[in-house]
């Protein structure tokens, strides 16, 4: 299956909440990494468990429809990246946020290898910070 295929199909089981066809397309040798400053984010993760425990299941937790949601796939050999949107709103917060990103993706096997995300983080953090107090 084509690189590009792949990195869709993710996206697919990500949009559907299918843990299952997420685990399915990650490389049993990962290197995961969220940006820094986002919320999970927790330094390099090696294996499709680490996404689930680290990222998958807070998500689940912190937020109501958070989606990424892509827009935009450039492929160049064994590289996809992906421009997209992530939306969502935090639960404890009852705040909604809105930030663009970039994913980039490296495919081995056919399967998902390498993640690196870029994102504002700023714009994610905010969503967790209560309103300030009317005057």
């Amino acid at each position: 299956m084509p690189p590009l295929e792949t990195v869709k199909l993710f996206y697919d089981a990500i949009a559907r909440g299918d843990v299952a066809g997420v685990l399915a397309v990650l490389h049993p040798e990962l290197a995961w990494t969220e940006a820094r400053g986002f919320p999970y984010y927790s330094g390099t993760w090696r294996t499709p468990q680490e996404v689930v425990d680290k990222l998958l299941v807070p998500l689940a937790r912190d937020w109501n429809g958070f989606c990424a949601t892509p827009h935009d796939f450039i492929e160049s050999g064994d590289r996809v990246v992906v421009l997209g949107v992530y939306s969502g709103t935090v639960k404890i917060t009852g705040k909604s946020m809105r930030a663009d990103f970039a994913h980039l993706w490296r495919v081995r096997d056919g399967r998902l290898a390498r993640f690196d995300m870029y994102t504002d983080t700023a714009l994610v953090q905010a969503a967790f910070l209560p309103s300030p107090a009317p005057a």
